[in-house]
């Protein structure tokens, strides 16, 4: 207990450590992108009357689409912190390899170089067995009718079982839109515990119905409301307590702090979320509570060198049902950890990744990366008491092969090793960034 006491002291250090280094960048982050839209013909604190906006290298994407994410219609006067966040939504679309927005007169010019946005989804993780593994295919529309709207569909056998995910989406940049989701999921979970035999099988079926706020100009805070309902069934069990069945409905808020700026190669700016999901499980007359924070940062070190940092710290109050727990381990966490062993009350992890690429051709690259995750967290038993909280480290190395030409599209190879709770070797594939 007293080793799990230092450890956790140690990662606390480490995080403020990390977070102190994030926040002192900041403002040369800023002072750099003041800099170079002065070198645009933008002076800071200069406003500009734009009559025409042209878009050049648009194939599938609508003009309207780009239009749209300006504050106001054209003509119109602008300032300077206006056309920058313009250009930064541009950029977040995630459908162009290349922005670039210039000014000569009361024109205004954004040229872009538009991606392939139909992409396939593949995944696979290792695990501690066949039955551990986990793997996933689909395909995803990233600009569904040049709106930048995604349409997608994934099969994942996770948690040793089948698990389907559907999804429509709207992009969230607009300034006077309530941009829509809506989802529909049908999961098959064997759930089973570290140190026990016990087992049992959770069939869910439901859906989510998102409304993400107007992204107003003049304030980086983004928020959205979430209304989620499934129906949850118990099978299989093998065990002295069966977990009852119910329906779940939850309507959960989310805010975020966006100053985070998209690029294939090296992210910029950062971003915090907190997301709080009440919620009841009818039936069976329990709360279902959870309430989570992210936080994402790059920090670019040279032209296509970035360190990324990206934390999360998560807990529930579930009225001592382990069927309504955090997962962490190898899909989201840290990589080498078994991730259907540990149901938890609460957790946080970090991942620190130091990315470097190199150019091997137009819109192609080869991304070098060495990384650890470290974390923290706090399981539950098959009855739904607590177990005493646990540490959890790696380091690896991994390669990405990245065609920028493609929307969230790569080839992902990951080692790791990790060393606590217990040692264990991993090998990941993907298709997309860890984070």
């Amino acid at each position: 207990m007293q080793h799990t006491c230092i450890c956790l002291k140690n990662l606390h250090i480490l995080f403020r450590l990390c977070l102190a280094t994030v926040l002192g960048l900041v403002l040369s982050h800023q002072a750099a992108l003041s800099t170079a839209l002065a070198a645009n013909g933008i002076a800071d604190g200069e406003t500009i009357t734009i009559e025409t906006v042209r878009i050049e290298g648009l194939t599938h994407t609508k003009q309207e689409t780009i239009l749209r994410l300006l504050s106001r219609s054209v003509p119109a006067t602008f300032t300077q912190a206006e056309v920058e966040e313009f250009e930064r939504r541009v950029r977040n679309l995630s459908l162009f390899d290349h922005v670039q927005v210039t000014r000569e007169g009361s024109l205004v010019t954004v040229e872009v170089q538009e991606k392939i946005t139909l992409a396939p989804i593949l995944n696979f993780t290792s695990g501690t067995s066949i039955k551990d593994l986990n793997a996933t295919v689909g395909l995803v529309e990233y600009n569904l009718f040049g709106t930048g709207t995604q349409l997608g569909g994934q099969f994942k056998y996770s948690e040793r079982g089948p698990n389907i995910d559907l999804w429509l989406s709207q992009h969230a940049f607009e300034p006077d839109r309530w941009a829509k989701e809506i989802k529909g999921s049908y999961n098959v979970n064997g759930i089973q515990f570290a140190d026990s035999t016990t087992t049992w099988t959770r069939n869910r079926i439901g859906g989510e119905f998102e409304l993400k706020g107007p992204y107003r100009y003049g304030s980086p805070l983004r928020y959205e409301v979430v209304l989620r309902f499934y129906r949850e069934q118990i099978g299989d069990e093998n065990g002295a307590q069966r977990p009852p069945d119910g329906y779940y409905v939850g309507l959960i808020p989310e805010v975020t702090w966006d100053k985070y700026r998209w690029h294939d190669l090296v992210p910029s700016g950062y971003r915090i979320s907190l997301e709080l999901r009440p919620g009841f499980f009818f039936g069976a007359n329990q709360q279902r509570h959870e309430a989570e924070l992210r936080y994402l940062q790059g920090i670019p070190l040279g032209p296509t060198t970035v360190l990324m940092i990206n934390s999360v710290a998560e807990a529930v109050n579930n009225s001592g049902n382990p069927n309504h727990s955090l997962l962490v381990g190898s899909i989201a966490g840290v990589r080498g950890l078994a991730d259907n062993l540990y149901r938890n009350r609460a957790l946080t992890y970090t991942n620190l990744e130091l990315r470097h690429a190199i150019h091997v051709a137009p819109r192609w690259a080869v991304q070098g990366v060495v990384f650890s995750d470290f974390g923290a967290f706090q399981s539950f038993t098959e009855q739904g008491t607590l177990r005493p909280w646990r540490g959890a480290v790696n380091v690896g190395a991994g390669i990405r092969v990245i065609p920028t030409f493609l929307t969230n599209t790569l080839l992902r190879v990951d080692l790791a090793q990790l060393f606590s709770p217990s040692p264990n070797s991993l090998i990941q594939f993907g298709i997309t960034q860890y984070f």
